[in-house]
């Protein structure tokens, strides 16, 4: 999915991470495409339909977030890195996750599974 800057709620990891620490939880259709957010803490975070299309979530906290898909735009996190990363109570209805890396120590919703996702297992 690609997106112009005016159709973006903002533009990359740094200003997301500065924005959520200062209290904002609301990012819908961001632009995060390739976007390094190792180990952030976005639990509760609002971004549904954003571009998060090959971003490092590995470690991160997305616990109870909302990555799901919004009007007519999925949130696309093709091939995102989400190896240990805590996505328990997001929702993650309509998302795109084909091709994301997951491993035995990412944590999903209850009764979500990744092999029907499209995800790809690597445990290294």
């Amino acid at each position: 999915m690609t997106q112009t800057i005016a159709q973006c709620a903002l533009q990359g990891a740094s200003e997301l991470l500065s924005r959520y620490r200062q209290g904002e939880r609301h990012f819908p259709q961001s632009c995060l495409e390739y976007a390094f957010l190792r180990g952030a803490d976005l639990r509760g975070a609002n971004l549904e339909g954003s571009d998060l299309h090959g971003a490092n979530l590995r470690y991160a906290n997305l616990r109870g977030s909302n990555l799901a898909k919004a009007d007519l735009r999925c949130a696309d996190l093709r091939c995102a890195d989400l190896r240990y990363a805590d996505l328990e109570g997001a929702c993650l209805e309509g998302a795109n996750l084909r091709g994301s890396l997951y491993n035995h120590s990412t944590c999903f919703p209850v009764g979500f599974d990744p092999v029907t996702a499209g995800m790809q297992p690597f445990e290294f």
